[in-house]
C-alpha cells in the first residue's frame, strides 16, 4: 500500500517544483491526467491481481485436496495391504500347522502299511515254510514207503497201512 501511495506523490512533486513560467493549468491537467492513469492502473491492476490470486488459490487448494484425496486412497490401500498381509501370515501359519498334521499322517499311515506289508510277508515265509516242510514230509515218507513196500519186509495189509496214514494226516 505504501508503493500505491509513493507512486501518487512522485508525480506531483515532480511538476510542483517547476518554474512560474509555465502555465499553471497545464502542471495541474499532466498532474490529473499521471494520478488518473496511475490510479486506473492500480485499480486494475489490483483487481486482476485479486483475480490472479484467487484463481491461484483456487487452483492450490484443489491440487491440494486431490493430494489429499489420494493420500487417503493410498493410506486406505495400505490398511487394505497390510490386513491382506495378516490374513496371509494367518494362512501360512494354519497350511504349516496343516501341512504338518498331514506329514504326521501320511507317516503314520506309510508306516501302517509297511507294517501290514511286514506281516503279509511273514505270514507268506510261515505258509511257504509249512509248505516245504509238508513236501519234505512227504518227499521222506514217500521214500519210506517205497523202501518199505519194495522190499517186502513188513507184512501189513494195505488197507490197514492206509487207514493208519489216513488217521495221522487227518
Amino acid at each position: 500500500m505504501l508503493r500505491y501511495i509513493t507512486l501518487l506523490i512522485i508525480p506531483i512533486l515532480a511538476f510542483a517544483s517547476s518554474s512560474e513560467a509555465e502555465p499553471e493549468m497545464l502542471k495541474r491537467t499532466i498532474n490529473f491526467l499521471l494520478f488518473a492513469g496511475l490510479l486506473y492502473y492500480i485499480l486494475v491492476n489490483k483487481f486482476k491481481i485479486q483475480n490472479f490470486f484467487k484463481n491461484r488459490k483456487n487452483t492450490i487448494a484443489d491440487k491440494l485436496n486431490a493430494i489429499q484425496e489420494k493420500l487417503k486412497e493410498s493410506k486406505n490401500r495400505k490398511v487394505v495391504a497390510l490386513e491382506k498381509l495378516e490374513e496371509s501370515k494367518a494362512n501360512a501359519k494354519s497350511f504349516i500347522v496343516t501341512s504338518e498334521k498331514e506329514g504326521r499322517l501320511l507317516s503314520a499311515k506309510i508306516a501302517a502299511d509297511l507294517d501290514g506289508e511286514l506281516e503279509g510277508l511273514e505270514k507268506s515265509y510261515k505258509d511257504q515254510m509249512n509248505i516245504e516242510r509238508r513236501k519234505m514230509v512227504r518227499e521222506v515218507v514217500s521214500e519210506v514207503l517205497d523202501d518199505l513196500f519194495s522190499e517186502n519186509s513188513i507184512n501189513i495189509d494195505r488197507d490197514k497201512f492206509i487207514n493208519i496214514i489216513l488217521k495221522k494226516v487227518a
